[in-house]
């Protein structure tokens, strides 16, 4: 029953079927997250989105999207097999303990976005022990730089966490918060898009890493695994072409 409850509390959207599928897997997308995903009304659409459709279609592998509240929440209903499927997935051990990843499908850059005058900086620890104030997405992977700083409570108290991007975003323009740490793509959008034009990029780099799909270790098939990876590598170029179209520029400091 309880089971029954939580996926009746998800929202479902496209589904890709055909008589061939033994099984429909479920892809848990988060709150919007331009431009990777986005909402027009219930239909959600992005880059993460196409290529996602892109490589589960090559792979035969059916599938719906199902919409979650939270990056930590889809974390929690993947590792309990209520969603089988997680896009925009950075690698690290504690994951891999719980769930297979696919090969990698793109690259994501988190950087640091403020209204602040700064020089250059040698760590995040400067920024940290300097007090500044940051905010983050709750069960996001931001590196082991950012990880290890965390474990010191002091520290810890620095750092907010708030689920929708629209919203961190507002709190570092409105000078509320001083950092966000954010992907660099997401950021520019803001920025060139919706007329972020005070926010500057700064030139620190907080982490640079592989993205994935992660998939249930409790439903996924070693052949279903295999066919998606097997797609990802075949479809490169068009991957590539969808991600040409991200936004590509901020002012710097």
């Amino acid at each position: 029953m309880k089971r029954l409850l939580l996926l009746v509390a998800f929202i479902s959207f496209y589904s890709s079927s055909n008589e061939r599928c033994l099984s429909e897997k479920k892809i848990g997308i988060g709150s919007s997250w331009p431009p990777y995903v986005m909402y027009n009304g219930d239909n959600p659409f992005g880059l993460d989105i196409e290529i996602t459709k892109l490589v589960f279609n090559k792979a035969n592998v059916c599938f719906k999207f199902v919409r979650l509240p939270t990056s930590a929440r889809g974390l929690a209903e993947l590792y309990k097999g209520y969603v089988d499927v997680l896009p925009s997935a950075s690698f690290n051990i504690d994951r891999a303990n719980n769930a297979h990843f696919s090969v990698p499908y793109r690259r994501e850059r988190m950087r640091l976005f403020t209204r602040l005058e700064l020089p250059p900086i040698k760590s995040l620890t400067e920024l940290f022990a300097d007090e500044y104030t940051f905010v983050t997405n709750p069960g996001a992977y931001y590196g082991e730089e950012l990880r290890q700083i965390l474990q010191i409570s002091w520290y810890q108290q620095r750092l907010v966490e708030v689920a929708s991007v629209s919203r961190r975003i507002e709190l570092v323009n409105k000078k509320r918060i001083d950092f966000l740490i954010e992907d660099e793509y997401t950021g520019y959008y803001y920025i060139n898009r919706l007329g972020y034009e005070r926010l500057r990029l700064h030139s620190y780099i907080v982490n640079d890493n592989a993205i994935h799909f992660m998939l249930s270790r409790i439903t996924f098939k070693k052949n279903e695994i295999s066919a998606i990876n097997e797609a990802i590598q075949q479809l490169q170029p068009d991957i590539k072409a969808i991600l040409e179209r991200r936004p590509t520029s901020a002012q710097t400091k």
